[in-house]
Formats: C-alpha cells, sequence, structure tokens
C-alpha cells in the first residue's frame, strides 16, 4: 500500500524538528550571553530564555509566498517541479544585499549518519546556503577539519571553510532550513522574471505576468535594476516610456539618454516629453466642459505655447526639436530658442531648424 505523502513530509518534519532542537539546546548553551544582532554560531539567535522558536512551512505555501520572521528557525520545502535560484526564492538581489542570512539544505541521510555515529561535515552532509550580506561579515571560517553545523556552532564563526558545498539554487521537494537577521520575502516565481510570488504581492504586481506594465522591461528588472515603476511605463510621466528613456535598462542614466525619474533632464524648463504629461513643468490649467449628456469633463491644457522637446516622443532629436538632454541645444537656452522660433524676439546667430507642429488639444 503506497504511504501518503503527508504522511512522508509528517516524519520529515518530525525528524528534523528534532535534529534541530537538539542543535539549538547545544547552540544555546555555547552561545548564552552572545548579542543577537551578531548572528553568532549562525544557528541559534539567543533568545532571553535560551530557546528559538521554529516554525515550518509546507511546499503549497511557497506558491503564494510567506514570510522568513527574523531570529527563527524555519524549515521549508520547495514544490514540486521547481527550480529556483536561492536569491529569488529568499527575497531578491536586494535582500541577498543587504540581510544576514544563512541556512543548510537537507540531504536526507542525516538521521542514518547519526546512527552510524558520524559528526561534523560527514554527519550534515547537504549543502550550507549564505547571503551576500552574512558572506561580507569579514568572520574568519571555522575549523576546516569540521565544516558542518556542529562545527560551525562551536567556533561562532558566520563563513563556511572554502571546501564546503553551497546552494545556489534550490530544487524540487527539497527541504532547507533558514535563519535570518530580518524578515525575508520567501516563494517562488511563476512568470520567471526574478521577482518571486510574495514580492510581487507586496509589489502589487501580476505574479502571472513578467512585464506587468508591458513597457518592455520586466518587472524583476525594474525592482531590482532601473528602480523605475513596474506598475507604470512612464514613471516621471513625461510621456516618454521608460525603457525610450533608459534604452540599456542599466539603471544610470547613460550619455544621450534622459531620465525616468526627472520629467526635465537637463533641466531647462521644458519636458523631456512633448509637454503635455503630467509630470511636466510647463503650467497648465484646468479647463471643464460638458459633453453631450450634459456630465462635465475635466482637463489639463498648457498655458505657454512654449512646451516640450521630444515632440513626437520617439527618444531621438529630430529635425525642429531640441536635445532634452541639452539645455542649450542652439547655443541658447533651449526655452527661449523655441519662444523666439514662436514669434517672440529673433535670437541673431540661431539657424532656426523647420518649425515643429504644435500638438492640438481639445478646446
Amino acid at each position: 500500500m503506497p504511504v501518503s505523502p503527508y504522511i512522508v513530509h509528517a516524519l520529515k518534519y518530525a525528524t528534523l524538528t528534532l535534529a534541530v532542537a537538539v542543535v539549538v539546546i547545544a547552540g544555546a548553551a555555547i552561545l548564552k550571553g552572545t548579542p543577537t544582532a551578531s548572528l553568532t554560531g549562525r544557528l541559534v539567535s539567543p533568545q532571553q530564555n535560551g530557546i528559538t522558536p521554529t516554525l515550518h512551512i509546507e511546499a503549497e505555501r511557497s506558491i503564494d509566498g510567506f514570510s522568513v520572521p527574523a531570529d527563527t528557525n524555519v524549515i521549508f520545502t520547495i514544490p514540486n517541479n521547481i527550480r529556483i535560484p536561492r536569491i529569488t526564492f529568499l527575497g531578491g538581489q536586494d535582500k541577498d544585499q543587504e540581510v544576514r542570512y544563512w541556512g543548510y539544505c537537507y540531504s536526507g541521510r542525516e538521521s542514518s549518519n547519526k546512527a552510524a555515529g558520524k559528526r561534523g561535515s560527514e554527519l550534515y552532509d547537504g549543502q550550507f546556503f549564505y547571503s551576500l550580506a552574512e558572506r561580507k561579515a569579514g568572520a574568519a571560517p571555522p575549523d576546516p577539519t569540521d565544516s558542518g553545523l556542529l562545527g560551525i556552532l562551536k567556533d561562532g564563526h558566520p563563513a563556511p571553510p572554502e571546501r564546503a558545498s553551497i546552494a545556489e539554487i534550490f530544487n524540487s521537494n527539497e527541504t532547507c532550513y533558514v535563519m535570518s537577521s530580518s524578515e525575508l520575502p520567501a516563494a517562488i516565481d511563476t512568470d520567471g522574471d526574478d521577482l518571486n510570488n510574495k514580492r510581487e504581492q507586496l509589489s502589487g504586481t501580476n505574479p502571472k505576468d513578467p512585464d506587468s506594465d508591458h513597457d518592455g522591461i520586466s518587472d524583476g528588472v525594474e525592482v531590482f535594476v532601473t528602480k523605475t515603476s513596474p506598475k507604470d511605463p512612464d514613471t516621471d510621466h513625461d510621456g516618454l516610456t521608460d525603457p525610450c528613456e533608459d534604452q540599456n535598462k542599466n539603471g544610470t542614466v547613460d550619455l544621450h539618454e534622459t531620465s525616468p525619474f526627472n520629467a526635465d533632464t537637463d533641466r531647462d524648463e521644458l519636458c523631456d516629453g512633448n509637454g503635455s504629461g503630467s509630470g511636466c513643468p510647463e503650467k497648465k490649467q484646468v479647463v471643464c466642459t460638458r459633453d453631450r449628456s450634459g456630465e462635465q469633463v475635466c482637463d489639463s491644457r498648457l498655458t505657454s505655447p512654449v512646451y516640450g522637446e521630444d515632440m513626437n516622443q520617439n527618444c531621438a532629436v529630430d529635425e525642429g526639436e531640441t536635445d532634452p538632454t541639452n539645455a542649450e541645444t542652439f547655443g541658447v537656452n533651449d526655452w527661449t530658442y523655441k519662444w523666439n522660433l514662436l514669434g517672440g524676439t529673433p535670437n541673431p546667430g540661431t539657424i532656426a531648424p523647420r518649425l515643429f507642429p504644435i500638438p492640438e488639444f481639445p478646446q
């Protein structure tokens, strides 16, 4: 008669709980009085009563996601048919760099190893993992003769020996343990955009769509690299889309690029786009009219004929346009230059390009 998977999980968790409890008790005795923030001994963050709480997370909960509490023994299982980077599952690139956490993925041989009298690296022969923040803690590795959990506890060092096996990928049905200094949003990544389902829930993005705002930049890249809004294709509301402004999607304003966070990149009082965007610096007034049904309709209209630089909003400086990355495209302030073209006092020495068409707004 086949054994129910729930029974298998229950037995596995019972075994893991016992293993964790043994190491927690040993660690508490060794580490009593050590400051919590240092994560000394890795496995245990000493509490006043010497006991650290333990939390079991079933595989199903990893789909929608869960929070890894700080200073808690958390045992979790990866769902079936899943292979996910450790960094993505445990919150993402920013959490990896900012939060000190470490853990261990069980080999399944711990109980039999213990029964055989093995210790240290022979007893715990699974894979460790460490956040970048934890690796940068700078502590010396433990005694290389004992690379297991017991050795790390005994020596009180946060870094693994060079020969330790490191888990950078979490695989289907794998059971792991994690201890963190701060809360972590953990989950699988359904749409493969490097933003796990818990982070998508917190960000308000769609966990089943890798590009929630359909601007050509994936949710993960927007959150971790460009820092633009994954829910708005035009973060600064200047009429130019985020990938149009940050064309190489590297999160910096490079040569010939405009800023996706500043509607007036060159600060010449002209919008990077055509001037009609809600984030543009040009003065506007609200005009309200009534439609045929009698409903009031209001829209924002520009009050000056001088506005915008990239009038066709294609992120290129075409004929008749000024450069949104240069406040003096033709040797004079761009606002003044455009005013001259529109009938103001001519500016001697400037060569006027073809007059650009002014966009029409509903009257």
